[in-house]
């Protein structure tokens, strides 16, 4: 049912191979991975262009997958409590974003929205999950290099958490 929805979604199942792969392997999630790995991780992703202002996914939506951007830029915006939404970050080429959609059922807690035209690679949970049925020693160094990345954002989050805390207590000191 998803390969179907999917293969409408994405109209461009297919980009030149040796791009796609090399967009992959920058990606910590596949960093190590060989080159007959990356094919089949290939084999398993879509490539989308997305105008101007278009959506990849609205915060609230179910979470389906991640994205790595091969051109152009995606806004991540998030929307406020009795306040105008906020841009948090804007991610170009070879960024990624979304993996926690991998392995979690959550909503989304963000909305990405294209700037500029953009083309990107989805990997979606559908795909994912079959990828460790049919191939569960690459679909382990996947999952194993995603809580990595995973591990990694959360402490850099706790870090920004840190400095923001110590410096508001400064700041209240100071008055």
């Amino acid at each position: 049912m998803f390969d179907a929805i999917w293969n409408n979604i994405f109209r461009n199942r297919k980009k030149s191979e040796s791009q796609v792969i090399d967009f992959l392997r920058a990606v910590p999630i596949f960093e190590g991975l060989t080159d007959g790995e990356l094919r089949i991780v290939e084999s398993k992703v879509y490539v989308r262009r997305y105008a101007d202002g278009e959506r990849v996914f609205k915060e609230g939506d179910p979470s389906l997958g991640m994205y790595i951007i091969m051109g152009g830029a995606v806004n991540i915006i998030r929307q406020v409590p009795d306040g105008p939404p906020q841009l948090l970050a804007t991610l170009t080429g070879g960024d990624f974003f979304g993996e926690i959609g991998l392995i979690d059922d959550a909503p989304r807690s963000a909305t990405a929205v294209a700037y500029g035209e953009t083309e990107a690679i989805g990997f979606f949970k559908p795909d994912f999950m079959s990828l460790i049925q049919a191939k569960p020693d690459l679909g382990l160094k996947v999952v194993v290099r995603l809580g990595k990345t995973l591990s990694a954002r959360l402490r850099r989050t706790n870090e920004e958490l840190r400095q923001f805390h110590l410096k508001h207590q400064q700041e209240a000191r100071a008055l």
